[in-house]
């Protein structure tokens, strides 16, 4: 019994060490932000013409016992008639016997600053649990591990960004509290993490598009770490783009606008630390999103941010 409990726990600690340097302390990790911009920063809605709704399920390290599993759902709409949206965020994730599990509501505003050029201000607030399965650990008697553990924790965040026609910039901080849970034997901290991002439009010819971008990531105790990607859209139908992280990891992905109002992506990342690879094959993520057309009148139109 008490190896089974120093297993699931050295385990933990490699999950979630590793996961600290992957994704900037707590934060979930996701390859596609680009096309669920809401986990990063709240005022991607009112970047946005139309509603959306977007779903996204990861499977991180595959082959590893406990390693983190992520599934986010999303959905945004502008309000008629003014410049005005909101946005709905559900979200769960798990590695080993750590769970958290919340929503967020946010509200974003855009302002015209110049010609077809906007700044959009958003903010977020909403509700997390924390759960510890301890009792998944078959720990007996040891008192620190005989129960599940629950925590409720409110959290506020707010973002901005400044976009146009073939460009975006934007800055946000999701999650601006820094909060503790837990009991003094088994305290965990969270950190208020920061997000800077870019990306710019190349229009190579009539049929492909060319988009490199930048996601910086902060967070105390865990430095800052860079995402550099770059993407190619073919003929508005179908992207390919690859990403290298700071932390020696690269994602590849494809996505797919089946219709004017579907699109769906797939990415794989390849893990570059060695001691990794011995572990693992890699990680999965796929996304599906859905752009609704209200009327006739304002068909969905295509997005590159």
């Amino acid at each position: 019994m008490k190896k089974r409990v120093l297993k699931c726990w050295l385990m933990g600690l490699m999950c979630w060490g590793f996961a600290q340097s992957a994704s900037a302390q707590q934060h979930p990790l996701y390859a596609q932000y680009n096309s669920n911009g809401m986990v990063v920063n709240p005022s991607y809605p009112s970047m946005d013409t139309s509603a959306s709704i977007t779903a996204v399920a990861r499977n991180q390290w595959v082959g590893m016992e406990g390693a983190p599993k992520t599934m986010t759902m999303s959905f945004y709409t502008p309000i008629k008639s003014t410049r005005t949206s909101i946005g709905f965020m559900a979200f769960q994730d798990k590695i080993t016997v750590y769970s958290q599990t919340g929503f967020h509501v946010n509200i974003s505003q855009k302002v015209k600053v110049g010609e077809n050029v906007y700044l959009a201000l958003g903010l977020q607030g909403g509700a997390q649990q924390f759960k510890e399965n301890n009792t998944q650990l078959n720990a007996g008697d040891d008192y620190v591990f005989a129960n599940d553990k629950r925590y409720w924790k409110t959290d506020v965040g707010f973002g901005f960004m400044l976009y146009g026609e073939n460009f975006m910039v934007g800055f946000s901080a999701p999650s601006f509290h820094n909060f503790d849970l837990g009991t003094t034997e088994n305290k965990v901290e969270f950190k208020r993490h920061l997000y800077f991002q870019g990306a710019y439009i190349f229009t190579l010819n009539s049929d492909i598009k060319l988009k490199p971008g930048v996601l910086m990531r902060q967070a105390p105790g865990a430095g800052v770490n860079f995402d550099v990607n770059a993407s190619l859209l073919m003929k508005n139908i179908v992207w390919v783009g690859l990403t290298w992280r700071t932390e020696k990891t690269t994602s590849a992905f494809l996505q797919v606008q089946a219709t004017k109002n579907i699109l769906f992506g797939y990415s794989y990342d390849f893990a570059g630390n060695q001691y990794l690879k011995t572990y693992q094959q890699g990680s999965h993520e796929v996304m599906l999103n859905y752009r609704f057309s209200w009327s006739k009148d304002k068909p969905v139109t295509m997005r590159y941010f």
